[in-house]
């Protein structure tokens, strides 16, 4: 019947009907069919999207199994209620709704351009077929065997034991052959869909072509895929590529590099435009095709290369890579800028973008140990996107709004910075940046030329270049050097305000599956894939990456690398972490350690999804043992102090929650993560360098609206908002701060209740609003005193686990479970410290005992903090509820070098000179009795007062030697 149709076709066409038929005006409907050679379409779906002119979030679109003709199983959607006004739709066609655990079909994200597809009365269809790439578009299509409906070979492939795996969508007339290169190794016939072909030897770096003859007419050829084999001792001896990827240059050349092993073909494009429709001015500007195309040629390992004389600065180029006969069009993975929207590579000497006063390798000194860094963790948008921010308004939410000084906010009568000098004031020593990598879902062309562009926000976690900054960010997208200037000059502002700069980075999944340049180029190595051949998911986004492959994990070295020495940054954090091999992450902290000691790194321990990774390689909870200086954040003291991030209404330690397990998990990240025993905790961090303690971030809910969505009032949250992060600062370990969160920081939603994943919501629930900082100035104000403290005292900041052991003790309070008290011991170069958490306890107060003999200086309870001290106190302590205080052992705050000091009759003498000031803020005043041209003895007093108020007198004794009268006695 499909060829009588198909014939009557052909007729038709050859009158010119077709010609008329595609007059017809654009489409109203369109009608997916997708086509399975086992007639199963349970559970089948597509994902569909706006692709142009404008990309937008797509919907996840059932199949009806009802709904079933020759094309298989089809879908109509109405154009005039969805995707209204698109010219061009993305679709993913694959095995369920959602992500995970899924398989699509082949081709990644494929477009079908509705003005090139055929309209019949306002209908368009389109034709998709299991395994199949391309798809038809027209009855001419079918006609033509586009897509291809006859019988074929689905897959082929070695598995482990070098035989070949065979699944065809029918059982053959006729026989198959196996070719080795040109060279026939195999023949046989198949009487199953099913089957093994063994071969007596296999050599990888030779192509295996399977054709099987379904009919004599219809042969199908498939070369056999190694994608089983690439794990193995033979690929990866033949395959591992040591050398320089990317572009680079010597005295006479610029050079690329690419490495695809399997490739058929690699030739290299260049492009003096940075995109095919708009120049580098950002003017629309056509360049469709390269002005030169060279070959490259095949070296060592897999590699390729193209050495073309000059220096190719400021050229923009791609590589077109043949695999299985398809020529694929591809970025530069190793790319390191781009143009707009990541379409074309940009050729550049970095050295060229260098802002002045730029030096390589400068880093503030403001870290000696790891447990020294105070990290802040900023959306580059967030800062300055809210009209509090007064700075430019050409910088707003871009690199360069980092850079801005002087930016105040004020109303009625008072003010606040904000944007860059705000961060300084509040005291963090490290801002840890959301990714800031060509990342999707953000489109630069129409951020830079559409003012009415409302998709302008995104966290930036589907990376497309892992190299290249985000030209969303820039001033201009359209030049992939002024992205690497401005960033840049944020660096060194930051720096300049003793700030060093740690970035988020995404190495464990690709934005796109089979869309992405790295599987286009040797498909199924950069990614783990199941056993039925799909993308495993273990991220949650639709693919994981391969960090344990030697080439995976090159690229990640390498990457980082680049990343540490071009822009001087000095941490970094790894999304996902699990996903990746603690092999690899030691391979990259030994790297950066290299090149300065005091870069940290740091990630998530945890998947966001199943993985194939074996549990005892992945970077995750049970291995940072085995990664000595690669911390992970603390999800246990985290959801201790406030509730699950997972269960909106459960609330936490400082809520009242206080049980057993709140308590251990909050003594857990006090201590550090160390091995102190908690039976109920499972000590895993085991040293604080590795410890990140940390209660929000940009996941789940603002600490302020985890707070509220907990039944907290308004009126009470200031209390708790500052006890969540105190608790935080005064433990060992790294501590980790949300931006906003020093001034209430909320994430409303226009509907009610609060937004707890805005990871593309728009920039009105996202951006910090310093009019907010005006409101609750007074918790600014703690946590700056908080963030002090810390810096001024060592007793927080210890870096081993023996020394935790033997100055950190936990002290009795009379409220059990409902107070925290502990002291760390002082030594010769830090007095002692005692801190005491009062949570919601009966009475409002929390009694403690304070060691005997001493006195504590109060730096900071109710509402009320000051670094340098509010009063001073002994014997007995009472803390009111939700108050965390912390106390410090007063000591002298002078010394008095000697009891007795000598000088001559008539010297002069500062009274100064004795004293060793220990205390730089206390006043110090010096009496003035003494006469050093009248010899005898003077007590010297000298007056303290203290920030607090208390006034100490101190005395010593000042004698001036020599005659009390002058002399002279003369004669003759």
């Amino acid at each position: 019947m499909k060829k009588i149709i198909l014939l009557l076709l052909l007729v038709i066409s050859s009158f010119g009907v077709h010609t008329i038929i595609n007059a017809n005006t654009e489409a109203t409907t369109l009608v997916v069919h997708y086509f399975r050679y086992d007639d199963n379409y349970t559970n089948y779906a597509f994902h569909m999207w706006d692709y142009q002119p404008v990309s937008k979030t797509g919907v996840d679109i059932a199949f009806d199994t009802n709904n079933i003709d020759e094309y298989g199983v089809y879908h109509e959607i109405d154009l005039t209620q969805q995707f209204v006004g698109s010219s061009v739709l993305g679709i993913i066609i694959k095995s369920s709704m959602g992500w995970d655990n899924i398989e699509r079909e082949p081709g990644g994200d494929r477009f079908i351009d509705l003005t090139s597809v055929e309209v019949i009365d306002g209908v368009a269809h389109v034709y998709f077929v299991e395994g199949s790439v391309i798809f038809g578009k027209s009855q001419a299509d079918l006609a033509a065997n586009v897509p291809d409906y006859r019988p074929k070979v689905l897959s082929a492939a070695f598995d482990a034991t070098n035989k070949i795996q065979v699944t065809l969508t029918h059982i053959p007339e006729s026989g198959y052959e196996v070719y080795e290169n040109d060279t026939m190794v195999a023949s046989g016939t198949a009487t199953s869909k099913t089957f093994s072909i063994s071969l007596p030897s296999v050599d990888i770096s030779k192509v295996y072509t399977l054709n099987v003859a379904f009919t004599t007419e219809n042969i199908s050829s498939q070369v056999v895929s190694i994608e089983k084999l690439y794990d193995t001792t033979q690929f990866k001896s033949a395959y591992t590529y040591e050398g320089t990827l990317g572009v680079s240059f010597d005295a006479a050349n610029t050079i690329f590099r690419l490495w695809a092993p399997l490739s058929e073909s690699v030739s290299l494009n260049l492009y003096n435009q940075n995109h095919a429709y708009y120049n580098n001015q950002g003017e629309p500007s056509e360049e469709l095709t390269p002005y030169d195309t060279i070959a490259l040629e095949k070296i060592e390992d897999g590699a390729w290369e193209a050495m073309i004389p000059g220096d190719l600065s400021g050229k923009y180029y791609t590589y077109s890579v043949t695999n299985n006969g398809i020529t694929n069009e591809v970025t530069d993975p190793y790319a390191y800028s781009t143009g707009a929207n990541g379409t074309r590579g940009m050729v550049l000497n970095f050295e060229d973008t260098n802002p002045a006063g730029w030096t390589y390798g400068d880093r503030p000194d403001n870290v000696s140990s790891f447990t020294d860094y105070i990290v802040y963790e900023l959306h580059v948008r967030d800062l300055t996107t809210h009209s509090s921010w007064t700075g430019p308004e050409a910088y707003r939410g871009k690199f360069m709004s980092l850079t801005v000084e002087g930016t105040k906010y004020s109303s009625k009568g008072e003010t606040v910075t904000t944007g860059l000098d705000h961060m300084a004031e509040l005291g963090v020593n490290a801002v840890q940046l959301l990714p800031i990598f060509d990342f999707g879902y953000v489109d630069e062309i129409q951020m830079a030329t559409n003012p009415k562009y409302t998709n302008t926000f995104n966290w930036g976690y589907m990376p497309y270049h892992f190299n290249t900054l985000e030209g969303s960010y820039s001033t201009s997208p359209f030049d992939g050097a002024t992205r690497v200037t401005e960033f840049k000059e944020a660096v060194m502002a930051l720096h300049n305000n003793d700030m060093r700069v740690i970035m988020d980075v995404v190495y464990n999944h690709t934005g796109d599956s089979e869309g992405s340049n790295f599987h286009k180029i040797i498909p199924g190595y950069y990614h783990r894939m199941n056993s039925t051949g799909g993308f495993s998911n273990g991220s949650g986004t639709g693919n994981e990456t391969a960090s344990e492959r030697p080439m995976m994990r090159k690229f990640m070295v390498d990457s980082v690398k680049f990343w540490a020495e071009e822009y001087n940054l000095s941490g970094f954090r790894f999304d996902l972490m699990a996903l990746h091999d603690y092999e690899t992450m030691n391979d990259i902290k030994d790297m950066l350690k290299e090149i300065d000691p005091t870069i940290v790194v740091y990630g998530e321990p945890w998947n966001g999804g199943s993985t194939p990774l074996s549990s005892s390689l992945a970077a995750d909870k049970g291995n940072i043992k085995n990664m000595p200086e690669v911390g992970a954040f603390n999800d246990v003291t985290r959801d201790a102090v406030k509730g699950s991030v997972f269960t909106s209404g459960e609330g936490g330690w400082v809520q009242g929650n206080a049980t057993d397990y709140t308590v251990q998990s909050i003594k857990y990240g006090i201590m550090g993560g160390i091995d102190q025993g908690l039976s109920q905790i499972g000590e895993w961090h085991l040293e604080p360098i590795r410890t990140i303690n940390y209660v929000s971030a940009h996941d789940n809910n603002t600490l302020y609206d985890k707070l509220r969505l907990t039944g907290v009032k308004a009126t009470d949250a200031e209390l708790l908002q500052v006890q969540a992060n105190a608790i935080i600062l005064t433990s060992q370990g790294i501590p980790f701060l949300h931006a906003g969160v020093e001034f209430m920081r909320s994430k409303p939603l226009a509907a009610g209740g609060y937004d707890h994943n805005s990871y593309e919501s728009p920039d009105s629930v996202n951006q910090l609003r310093y009019d907010r900082k005006l409101t609750y100035n007074e918790v600014f104000e703690y946590y700056k005193d908080l963030i002090q403290i810390r810096k001024d005292y060592q007793n927080f900041r210890l870096d081993t686990a023996t020394e935790i052991s033997s100055k950190v003790s936990f002290l009795t309070t009379d409220q059990g479970n409902n107070a925290i008290a502990f002291k760390v011991a002082g030594d010769a170069q830090n007095p002692e410290m005692v801190v005491i958490h009062s949570g919601k306890v009966s009475g409002g107060l929390t009694m403690v005992t304070l060691p005997e003999g001493k006195t504590f200086k109060i730096l900071t309870t109710l509402l009320n903090s000051n670094p340098n001290g509010i009063e001073a106190i002994s014997g007995v302590v009472f803390v009111p509820a939700n108050t965390s205080m912390i106390l410090v052992e007063e000591t002298s705050p002078i010394t008095i070098k000697h009891e007795l000091v000598k000088v001559s009759k008539g010297k002069n003498f500062n009274p100064a000179s004795n004293v060793t000031i220990n205390d730089e803020s206390a006043e110090i005043y010096y009496s003035s009795f003494h006469d050093t041209d009248v010899p005898g003895f003077y007590a010297v007093t000298v007056a303290v007062k203290q920030s607090f108020g208390k006034v100490t007198y101190y005395n010593y004794m000042l004698q001036v030697t020599g005659s009390r009268f002058d002399v002279s006695l003369g004669g003759n």
